[in-house]
C-alpha cells in the first residue's frame, strides 16, 4: 500500500504536466526517446504532433494569452488588453509530422492551452532530456529548411542538461555551413554563455573561418562576463582578418560601459593612431562615434589634431561634423575661423 501511494505521488507532477487541448485530440504514448515515436507517426500518413516537456534552463515567460494555437495563422490584436504572466521551469517542445515529414518545431510554455487545430496531439509523459538532444541535434543537422534547422537549435538549446553545451558545440563545429554554425553560437551565447565562454574563446582565437569569428564577436556581448570582454578585446587587436577587428572594435564600443569607457576610448584612439592597416585606422575612428555620453569625442579631438595619418585626421573631422556635442561644434568653429 506504501509504494502504491509513493508511486502516485511520484506520478503526480507528470499528470500536471499534460497539455490542455482544444480543438483537438490528445493521446499518450510512453516512449522515453522521442525519435521511437516520432518514427512511427512518420510511417502513418496523418498530421499530428508531437508534445513533451523537458526541464529548461530559464523559467520560460510568456505575457500573451493563454492560448498557442497549431494549425493556421491567428493574430489576436487584443493581447495585450488581456494578457496574464506565466512562467514554467519547463519548456513544451512540439515537432509537427504530415505526409511522412517533419515539418516544424516549436517550444511553448506548458501552463498554456494548446488549439490542435483538428490535429492529433501524442503527448510523451517521461522523455529523457538526452535522448530529446540527441533527436534534435540530429535534426538540427539534416534539416532542409532554414526553419527547421533554426527552431531545432534553438529547442536543444532550451534544455537543462549536461548534453545541452556539447550538443551545442557540436553543432557549432567546422565540420558543419556557416548558417547551422552561426545560430547554435548565438545560442551558446544567450543561454549558456558563462559555461559556453572557454568554448567561444577557443572559436575566436583558433577557427580558420573568418566569416564566423567575424559573428562571434557580437555573440560575445552577450555573455555580461569580463573574459567576454576580454576576447573580444583580443579579437580587436589580434585577429589576422581586418573585417573581424573592425567587428570587434564595433562591438567593443557598445559594451564600453562594461568594459570601461575610457579604456575603450583609449584603445580605439591608440589603434586610430598606430595600426598599420589603414582600413583599421578609419574604423577604429568610426568605433569612438559609438561610444556612449559622446565619450569618443575627446579622442576624436585629438586625432583631427594630431594623426600622422591625413585620411584619420580627415574622418575624425567628418564624424565630429555629425556630432551634436558642444565640444565638437567648438573644435569645428575653431577650425573653420583659422
Amino acid at each position: 500500500m506504501r509504494r502504491l501511494l509513493l508511486f502516485a505521488a511520484l506520478a503526480l507532477p507528470i499528470a500536471a504536466q499534460q497539455p490542455q487541448l482544444q480543438n483537438g485530440t490528445l493521446t499518450t504514448a510512453s516512449a522515453m526517446d522521442p525519435q521511437t515515436e516520432l518514427t512511427h507517426l512518420q510511417s502513418g500518413n496523418t498530421t499530428a504532433w508531437l508534445a513533451y516537456t523537458v526541464p529548461t534552463t530559464h523559467r520560460i515567460e510568456d505575457y500573451s494569452n493563454d492560448t498557442t494555437y497549431l494549425e493556421g495563422e491567428h493574430y489576436d490584436h487584443d493581447s495585450d488588453r488581456r494578457s496574464t504572466s506565466t512562467s514554467s521551469d519547463r519548456v513544451l517542445i512540439l515537432l509537427r509530422v504530415a505526409d511522412h515529414t517533419l515539418s516544424n518545431v516549436r517550444i511553448a510554455n506548458p501552463n498554456r492551452k494548446l488549439d490542435a487545430g483538428g490535429t492529433r496531439v501524442i503527448y510523451l509523459p517521461a522523455v529523457d532530456p538526452a535522448h530529446s538532444i540527441a533527436m534534435l541535434q540530429s535534426l538540427a543537422e539534416r534539416a532542409n529548411s532554414d526553419r527547421l534547422r533554426d527552431g531545432a537549435i534553438l529547442a536543444v538549446s532550451v534544455h537543462q542538461s549536461p548534453a545541452t553545451v556539447p550538443a551545442l558545440t557540436a553543432l557549432a563545429a567546422p565540420s558543419h555551413d556557416l548558417a547551422l554554425r552561426e545560430k547554435a553560437a548565438f545560442w551558446l551565447s544567450t543561454q549558456h554563455g558563462p559555461e559556453a565562454l572557454p568554448i567561444l574563446d577557443r572559436f575566436a582565437r583558433d577557427d580558420k573561418d573568418d566569416r564566423f569569428r567575424e559573428k562571434l564577436t557580437f555573440d560575445l556581448t552577450l555573455v555580461h562576463q569580463p573574459a567576454a570582454a576580454q576576447t573580444l578585446i583580443h579579437m580587436a587587436h589580434q585577429d589576422p582578418a581586418p573585417q573581424v577587428r573592425k567587428q570587434a572594435q564595433f562591438w567593443m564600443a557598445q559594451i564600453a560601459t562594461r568594459i570601461g569607457t575610457k579604456n575603450v576610448a583609449d584603445d580605439l584612439g591608440n589603434t586610430a593612431d598606430n595600426d598599420p592597416d589603414s582600413s583599421i585606422r578609419k574604423s577604429a575612428v568610426f568605433s569612438l562615434t559609438q561610444l556612449p555620453n559622446g565619450e569618443g569625442t575627446p579622442k576624436l579631438i585629438q586625432l583631427a589634431q594630431t594623426s600622422k595619418d591625413p585620411a584619420v585626421r580627415k574622418q575624425a573631422v567628418f564624424w565630429l561634423g555629425q556630432s551634436s556635442d558642444p565640444r565638437a561644434l567648438d573644435y569645428l568653429t575653431k577650425l573653420i575661423q583659422q
